[in-house]
Formats: structure tokens, sequence, C-alpha cells
């Protein structure tokens, strides 16, 4: 075995040029893959936990633009299985460039009530209720802006026509959505000088059973109102919201073409080996290598192509992953590192595996059904 590695060593090393690029094209394939696929796991984890399953989201019927006053929120929380509410206002700033998109203003009467899955504890929801101008920073946030508790922030209003200056009071949990950031209503309100309205409310319920029923019962209270209502729960909001269907199908849909691309490349690379090589094949069946060998040997030598690129693009994703919170749209800076599962790193890895293998495999085996004199007689 050990003559036999040194041979795929030194045919591996025939072209470095040729090989290095084939690992490389092998190691883009198992980091788009292992990256994309890691994306969904946001929705997941901000949508999954037993707390988001008890909250509900009110909105106006005409949708999430349209305001509510702020008069609903007492009704809201009389009505039956209401634990919590809080308005609700996106404030959508802008930090350093138009893109960034930052706040959302909340009330913080009942935040460890609202948000306890996103790590809002009754010492953190003290601080953000002990000053006026207090925020709340989701930590892939903290790590791109490059943010520090205490520290004070301007973000200058593009939807609401003021700029807040905030100082941020504390982090949120790692499972908080990844663009909350979240300060004070009453704050913004003051700051606007005008009649309080929301663009929804978030609603906490006794429990994720409540939901149908607690839905009813609020659309019930303001039907026929100049403001009617539409609420339904957290998941098909944020689901609605963002359109998280569409965005994975073409996050999947662009792995998927990069995969196949990478595969094709690979193919071709092995194929023009292979071809080189046709002397030396025909040498090696007239001087009693079987077809099962040299089939395995072509293989090994592509697969072992596979491994490489694989690791090398696996690596690299759980290595950005450590140092690079995603600024991915629409869903603000993604903390990758938290949801690259080791699941989908042996996906990606196997995968790499599969491609190296399947490309050495087919010229591999059009290269030994020929016969033995057929192969001399192609290359005299």
């Amino acid at each position: 075995m050990v003559k036999f590695a040194t041979l795929v060593w030194r045919n591996l090393r025939r072209s470095p040029r040729r090989t290095i690029l084939t690992m490389l094209a092998i190691a883009l394939a198992a980091f788009t893959y292992s990256s994309l696929s890691s994306l969904p796991n946001v929705a997941r984890r901000m949508l999954n936990t037993p707390d988001s399953a008890r909250r509900i989201v009110v909105m106006s019927d005409s949708g999430f633009f349209n305001r509510l006053p702020d008069s609903y929120k007492p009704k809201i929380l009389a009505a039956p299985h209401v634990v919590a509410a809080s308005g609700l206002v996106y404030f959508g700033g802008v930090y350093h460039s138009p893109s960034d998109q930052l706040g959302i203003a909340v009330d913080a009467d009942q935040a460890e009530l609202m948000w306890p899955d996103w790590g809002v504890t009754p010492e953190r929801a003290g601080e953000f209720r002990a000053s006026a101008t207090a925020c709340l920073v989701p930590p892939a946030m903290m790590r791109k802006y490059g943010w520090h508790v205490g520290e004070q922030i301007i973000l200058r209003g593009t939807i609401v026509p003021v700029d807040v200056t905030l100082r941020i009071a504390d982090t949120l949990g790692a499972s908080a959505p990844p663009d909350s950031l979240l300060f004070r209503r009453d704050y913004l309100e003051r700051s606007l000088g005008g009649s309080p309205t929301v663009n929804a409310y978030h609603v906490m319920l006794d429990r994720a059973g409540s939901v149908p029923s607690a839905i009813a019962a609020i659309d019930e209270i303001f039907s026929n109102s100049a403001a009617e209502t539409r609420s339904e729960s957290e998941a098909a909001w944020f689901s609605n919201f963002i359109n998280l269907d569409t965005l994975f199908a073409m996050l999947r849909a662009m792995a998927i073409l990069v995969v196949a691309a990478v595969a094709l490349v690979a193919l071709n690379s092995v194929v023009i080996a292979v071809r080189e090589r046709r002397t030396e094949i025909a040498v090696m069946r007239a001087i009693g290598f079987s077809p099962a060998l040299i089939l395995y040997l072509t293989v090994a030598e592509s697969a072992l192509l596979g491994v490489v690129g694989g690791a090398l693009g696996c690596a690299a994703t759980l290595l950005i992953a450590k140092v690079l919170p995603f600024g991915f749209l629409p869903l603000g800076p993604i903390d990758l590192l938290a949801i690259v599962s080791p699941g989908v790193i042996e996906q990606a890895f196997l995968l790499s595996i599969a491609i190296g293998a399947a490309a050495g495999l087919i010229p591999a085996l059009g290269s030994v059904r020929r016969s033995v004199v057929e192969s001399i007689r192609a290359i005299v």
C-alpha cells in the first residue's frame, strides 16, 4: 500500500498548478455549502423557542407601517391569556452607512417578561429601565461595529424624522434576533413630541396553546374600530415580514449551482490528467496491473483532492464565522459561529470527497474498459 500511496502522490505532483486549483475549487464548494446551509438555522433558533411560541404580533389590518394608537396597549393587556405587551416602533436608523437600518423602540416596563429568550434577564431589564437613553444590543452587532458596554452611539433617523443618542446598557443573549437593537419607546416619543403611536404590539401569552384564542379575542376587541387589527403568531409574522421561504430557496439554489459548477471543474481536471497518462496506464495494464487496481488508484487520487479541498473549505467557514459576524440583509449581522452545526460541516466534507471521487471514477471507468491492445494502439 505504501508504494501505491507514493504513486498517487507523484501523480498529484505532475501538475502542481492544476492540483492546487482543483483543490481550491472543491474548497469553494465546501465553503459555499456549509455557510449557506447554516443560514436557515437563524430563523429556527429565533422562532422555535418555547417563549417565541407564546408570542404574537398585533398590527394594523392595513399593514405594519400603518400605525396603531398607544391607547390599545391597556386593552390588549386586559385580554384573556395575555401576560405582557410592548409597543414596537421600527426606527431603522443609520449608524455609518444607509444599509445599517438599526433600532427598534420598545416599552421597558415588562421587558423581562416579554423577551426572556432574547437574554433580557431581570438584571438587564433593570439596567434598561434605569436610563431613558439605554439600549440593549445583540452580541454580533457589538462585534460588527466594535461597540462596548457603556459606549454612547448616535443613530440618524431615516424612517422616523429624528436622531437618537443612546447608551449601550448591556448586551442581549445569543438567541436574540441579530438585528434587534432595543431602545426605549418613551424616549423616542419625547424626541418626536407628538401623539404616541406604534407599528405593532408584541404580546406574550401564558402558554403556546393560547395563541389561536388570544388572536381571535384581541382582533375582536378592535373590530369595527378606526384602526382594526390583524394578529398572528411571531413565527408567521417574522416569516411574512422578511419572506424567509423565498430567501432560503434562493440560498439553496445558489449552493446547488456552485456545487454543480465545481463538480464539472473537478471532472474536467481529472479527465485531462487521465488522458495525459494514457501511455502509462496502457503500460501498467500490459505489465500486469489489474483494471480494478488502476481504477482504485485513480479514484483515490481524485478523492484525496476532495479530502484536502473539503478540509480547507470547512476550516474557512469556521474561521470566518469565528472572526466575522456576517452583515446579511435582511437578517442583519448574523453570528454565524453560533449556527454552523457539526452536521452541516460533516455534510460539506463528505460532499467534497464525493465530488473528488466521482470526478476520478468517470474517466477511470472509460480508461479501464479498453483492452490492453486497444489502449496501446490508441497511443502508437
